[in-house]
């Protein structure tokens, strides 16, 4: 007979469902399936596979709250200390998990419903993200991008947090791109250094036949902050999604990127840069399945790691038997600037089909002593010299986006890490 001990859940997982019985979210079958499942769980350790590198047990820590709905005054000081990416984009604000209508107009062909998108939760033992989504979303939208749309003006997420100490700030978005419809979406998280606070955010992105979608994902939260995230992708037949990720910021973040490669001639290009110091620990875990034949994707991260900082790369490609023909490509190159920083890159191909192209690599380096020798002999700085070859390395990335404005404001928040950091 085999006795079953039950799970004895750490102060951080016992605040966690403490906070939300606190906070009477509802009485939604699926949240309190959500906090059951982190209740007979907990949060995953190195045991689980997809967080081998990132111990969620022992990272979350503290006694956080939900955040209530904040004053319009907090939510305009909050949202004025960090400038658009681009001026003329339509914006829909959240505030710690609110949505706050701000009568910005959408473009033609683009439809939006402040709502919180319905979710079944899945009982595995990896997701813990879902779970705290599920469980403590207050808030969120629809948005419907019609058919044949050519949308041109950027449409944008931005969450900002108020500095409300020890809060859980939880939002969900559903968006559909539309059959032969093409436009741009900026993601984006923002909050004040030196406030504790836990950001879970989920984004379900539907890019239907023959659509295009440009997404930028910058993630600019506080340095003592926790960000829990998940972006899913599903691409249908000749859908394209060009994809690129900032992370400047945080204390702790675990980023999930799912892509579920659905229909034949969809292409995925998805780029990335991590900037990690201080006493950060940044996790990107990215897993693309091709289901069918003829699909394409190329993955690429730039990673710069200082201080005691850590960052953590997973990659997985999978390629489905029915999935001949894939071209799959990633690679993963890291700058390590510190005796006491670390990275960790795993890299993965699963491959099940026996005509198919996929590659994968991971490089690990500090800065060529030779390029620092070349530029201080003409006088410049060693700060400086480092930092110009930091956003060399970078800046092949980020300047692959096709929009000299975005450009010019992601390299200012680059300029902006390296000011403190380097």
């Amino acid at each position: 007979m085999t006795a079953h001990t039950p799970r004895i859940l750490t102060d951080g997982e016992s605040a966690l469902v403490d906070a939300f019985e606190t906070a009477a979210t509802g009485s939604d079958d699926q949240r309190q399936a959500a906090v059951d499942a982190l209740r007979t769980n907990g949060l995953p350790t190195r045991r689980v596979e997809a967080f081998h590198y990132t111990d969620l047990r022992a990272l979350i820590k503290g006694k956080p709250r939900l955040a209530g709905r904040p004053d319009d005054a907090a939510t305009k000081q909050a949202g004025g200390a960090f400038p658009r990416l681009v001026k003329d984009a339509a914006v829909l604000h959240f505030y710690d998990g609110h949505h706050f209508d701000r009568q910005e107009p959408m473009p033609a062909g683009v439809d939006v419903v402040a709502d919180l998108p319905a979710y079944t939760v899945s009982t595995e033992p990896d997701q813990a993200v879902e779970w705290i989504n599920v469980a403590f979303a207050q808030s969120g939208a629809q948005i419907s991008i019609e058919p044949g749309a050519q949308v041109e003006q950027t449409v944008g997420i931005a969450h900002a947090h108020t500095g409300a100490e020890n809060t859980i700030a939880a939002m969900r978005c559903n968006i559909v791109a539309g059959a032969g419809s093409s436009s741009r979406l900026i993601d984006r998280a923002m909050g004040r250094d030196g406030v504790n606070y836990l950001h879970s955010s989920m984004v379900d992105l539907t890019i239907e036949d023959g659509a295009k979608v440009d997404y930028v994902l910058s993630i600019e939260e506080g340095d003592a902050a926790q960000r829990l995230a998940r972006l899913a992708v599903n691409l249908g037949k000749d859908a394209v999604l060009n994809l690129f990720i900032l992370n400047v910021g945080g204390k702790l973040v675990r980023q999930e990127i799912d892509f579920q490669v659905r229909g034949e001639g969809a292409s995925l290009n998805i780029s990335g840069v991590n900037l990690i110091g201080g006493e950060a620990h940044i996790d990107v875990t990215s897993t693309i399945t091709h289901h069918v034949a003829h699909t394409d994707a190329t993955e690429t991260f730039r990673n710069v790691a200082t201080g005691r900082g850590r960052g953590v790369f997973q990659g997985q490609i999978n390629v489905r038997q029915a999935a001949q023909l894939t071209d799959a490509r990633m690679a993963c190159n890291t700058l390590l600037l510190s005796d006491d920083c670390d990275f960790s890159a795993k890299p993965e191909l699963e491959i099940f089909a026996d005509d198919v192209q996929c590659a994968h690599g991971a490089t690990v380096t500090d800065l060529e002593d030779s390029y620092m020798f070349y530029l201080m002999a003409r006088g410049i700085s060693e700060t400086r010299a480092r930092q110009m070859l930091i956003k060399a390395f970078v800046a092949e990335i980020v300047e692959e986006l096709d929009d000299d404005d975005l450009v010019e404001s992601l390299e200012a928040r680059i300029d902006a890490w390296m000011e403190t950091h380097v």
